[in-house]
């Protein structure tokens, strides 16, 4: 059965008074990291490696931390304001997000990460978004509950995932305006016209017979180099699994992270040529970037 990655890790943690320390910000992130390198990830077994050391990047207080993430966004000009609406966020959690038929399948979106796209949504009102590697669709159903007129394209090559994104927006009254795409991210992308939002969210196969920018998150340089000449001036790109930093200091993160800044190499020297950007840490780092 699926749902949220969040929902498992927490489903099992609640168990440990260490876990319970640390969201009670009785410990910081960098003393329950070393917990679950030394002892955690051994008694807690039925999490993967991955798994129990996402845990300790969850955002302490969700609320306060995208207030601030939202803040310095508009300090660097990437949204016009910072407006932060965590009842609406609240009552979206609960009212859409959490009767989003997952299938068998598990997201790695978590709730900070649905709040952000949420909010920079209402912040920047786009009219177009494009989803490139959309999956089941549950990240953009948090932008489009941000705003019903929102015309939006998912696209996603697994045509059995995109089938669960169509029922689950028809049967959440999320349908009208999307159009959902089978079909390849990069070939369709130039294709599209006025884009102001585009979220990066596909992985392409992790076999070394693969060329290596469309290696796992290296797909993104294609994605987002394919899209480029669609966005509009002022667009914004959102993508996710852009871990840069390693604020809790432990090795299972210095080891991803130096595996991303290898994936994104191409990606990032496109961002930095073409658009003023910055990289929220929340639980798996997402990047906001505005076009110039």
């Amino acid at each position: 059965m699926g749902g949220t990655a969040r929902s498992k890790i927490e489903s099992i943690l609640k168990f440990s008074p260490l876990y319970t320390a640390f969201r009670n910000g009785q410990i910081s992130a960098t003393f329950y990291q070393k917990w679950i390198e030394k002892e955690g990830s051994v008694i807690f077994d039925s999490l993967t490696e991955d798994q129990i050391n996402r845990s300790a990047r969850f955002p302490y207080e969700q609320h306060d931390f995208l207030s601030r993430a939202l803040a310095h966004c508009r300090a660097l000009d990437l949204i016009p304001d910072d407006q932060y609406d965590a009842a609406a966020i609240e009552r979206v959690a609960s009212e859409l997000l959490s009767k989003y038929n997952h299938g068998d399948y598990i997201t790695h979106i978590f709730p900070e990460e649905s709040a952000l796209l949420y909010s920079l949504v209402r912040s920047t009102q786009p009219r177009h978004a494009v989803f490139m590697g959309s999956y089941y669709g549950y990240w953009a159903a948090a932008a489009k509950a941000a705003d019903p007129d929102l015309y939006a394209t998912l696209i996603d090559i697994n045509p059995v995932v995109m089938n669960l994104a169509s029922r689950n927006f028809a049967e959440l009254g999320l349908a009208k305006g999307v159009k959902f795409c089978v079909d390849d991210a990069e070939a369709l992308g130039s294709s599209l016209e006025a884009i102001d939002l585009l979220v990066l969210d596909a992985t392409g196969p992790s076999s070394e017979d693969i060329a290596e920018d469309y290696r796992d998150k290296a797909i993104y340089f294609p994605h987002l180099k394919a899209a480029l000449g669609s966005l509009a001036p002022g667009a914004l790109v959102v993508a996710h699994n852009v871990m840069l930093s390693n604020f809790t200091g432990g090795k299972y993160f210095a080891e991803k992270q130096k595996n991303y800044r290898k994936q994104y190499t191409k990606f990032l020297t496109l961002i930095q040529e073409n658009f003023v950007y910055t990289v929220v840490d929340t639980t798996e780092g997402t990047l906001v970037a505005r076009k110039r």
